[in-house]
């Protein structure tokens, strides 16, 4: 069930959201080598924090929906909600974030991630697949 979305998450639930996130990556990622540690630190804070940002702007899209009415005077229109540009920027940097800290996994388990038809497998975010296949 969604939970309900007033205006912004509260910043105590969301700071708790992405350490929650943070912890989750760094148990997936544990087997990054000591040398790219420090390089791996920052993109999982930073994508940890796109991460639980995605889900909230997720949650206002299906709550207003992708297309909103704009008033400004007399005039009236629909325009894409603003939430759903924010989502589909952020989720390209997620997605560009996330394949930068996989490529940091040794190789041995980067083979082990299936990959699906080569179309789908450009959209798939292989970390995210990694982590359901292994979660437990």
């Amino acid at each position: 069930m969604a939970r309900k979305v007033t205006g912004l998450t509260a910043k105590k639930s969301q700071d708790e959201r992405i350490n929650q996130e943070i912890a989750r990556l760094n148990d997936i990622l544990k087997n990054i080598h000591e040398s790219k540690r420090s390089i791996a630190k920052g993109l999982i804070e930073n994508i940890a924090f796109m991460s639980v940002t995605l889900t909230d702007l997720q949650e206002v899209i299906k709550l207003q929906g992708p297309i909103v009415k704009f008033e400004q005077g007399s005039q009236k229109m629909l325009v894409e909600n603003p939430a759903q540009k924010s989502y589909n920027t952020m989720v390209n940097r997620y997605t560009t974030a996330t394949k930068t800290l996989f490529d940091l996994l040794p190789k041995d388990l980067v083979d082990i991630i299936p990959v699906v038809h080569e179309e789908e497998a450009k959209s798939i975010d292989k970390l995210q697949m990694f982590h359901e296949k292994y979660r437990e």
